[in-house]
């Protein structure tokens, strides 16, 4: 295939292994695992267990998430792959032609003009209870900037975004994609980003998709290819569900430094942050109320990043233009993509 799935391990190799488990039946790319510093006894098993399914094992010189996509880049210097499919351990293909569809879009477009390449991801929804049948859009989007609850998605109803308005099975710009399945360019890549070592891993993946809106190169999702992230998978393995969840000092061993919403706000002038400016809002309470009764007016009202983004000192036009845009009429732009059906 024209690219390679990439995941960073860190003590977690049960993860990995009942990843390759539950896709042993899918025609998958060649695998790439970057160990970011592993315990002694699991950096043993996750060698071992990479050699045995033919996984490229290699160690990280950083942990923080941006050098580990350059890294991985310089590594394939001598051979002729371009883009890397960057993977949550609990981020899974839902068909078997997930992979397949991936590498027709490759090869018959030329993704390198766009950014952060994203999917349709059934995000938070156990396994079991996908069903397989009638796949619609379901999270297509983190937005900040854009009016709304912070995402592109069916579910609930604060989302602004209207998934009947947007033309079906096209291409369309995102402001950030939902990256637990991140596909990325070689050349966009090293042609647009600056490696910012101050995030490790939290709003890392974020941080790339604004440097590329900052250099005015869309992020894009791509339609008809979809994975499902099911966080619930954690949980057998003693992890907590979500990421940032659970003791600091015990996520910070696991994910690096945790002041991720300090550094967003020092370096782009606005906080990462979906929820209302008016805090009674933000009230859980009031939320329901508003979701059950007016949920458009509720995703009118202003941002904290909206609100700070007016004032922010990094900005760019297409910022601006995610900035203005109102995703109830659909997307931004869409691109005429061959993809296979």
């Amino acid at each position: 295939m024209n690219y390679k799935i990439l995941f960073t391990s860190k003590n977690n190799y049960d993860l990995l292994q009942n990843w390759v488990e539950r896709c042993a039946g899918f025609k998958t790319p060649e695998i790439i695992n970057l160990d970011l510093g592993s315990d002694h006894n699991q950096f043993k098993k996750g060698s071992s267990f990479c050699k045995k399914h033919n996984i490229e094992f290699i160690e990280a010189q950083r942990t923080e998430f941006q050098d580990n996509i350059s890294q991985v880049f310089n590594s394939l210097s001598d051979s002729n792959l371009e883009y890397i499919l960057y993977l949550h351990q609990d981020c899974f293909p839902v068909s078997e032609s997930t992979f397949t569809k991936i590498n027709y879009c490759i090869k018959n477009n030329d993704l390198s003009q766009f950014g952060c390449i994203g999917f349709n991801i059934y995000h938070d929804i156990e396994i079991k209870y996908l069903q397989r049948d009638n796949f619609n859009l379901m999270t297509t989007s983190r937005c900040v900037l854009q009016k709304g609850n912070g995402y592109y998605m069916r579910y609930p109803k604060g989302s602004r975004a209207n998934y009947n308005n947007f033309q079906k099975n096209k291409a369309f710009s995102v402001e950030n994609i939902m990256w637990t399945a991140l596909l990325l360019s070689k050349n966009s890549f090293m042609k647009n980003i600056k490696i910012d070592l101050n995030f490790n891993f939290f709003f890392s993946p974020d941080d790339l998709a604004y440097q590329f809106l900052h250099n005015n190169v869309h992020n894009i999702f791509v339609p008809g290819i979809h994975f499902i992230h099911d966080q619930s998978i954690k949980t057998q393995y003693k992890l907590p569900k979500d990421s940032p969840i659970g003791n600091k000092e015990d996520v910070i061993k696991r994910y690096g430094r945790v002041d991720h919403a300090k550094i967003w706000k020092n370096k782009w002038g606005f906080n990462y942050d979906p929820r209302k400016s008016i805090k009674i809002l933000n009230n859980r309470i009031v939320k329901y109320f508003f979701s059950r009764i007016a949920p458009r007016i509720y995703s009118s009202f202003e941002t904290v990043s909206r609100k700070e983004y007016k004032y922010a000192k990094l900005k760019s036009k297409l910022m601006d233009e995610y900035f203005s845009h109102d995703p109830l009429n659909g997307p931004l732009k869409y691109f005429d993509l061959k993809t296979q059906e």
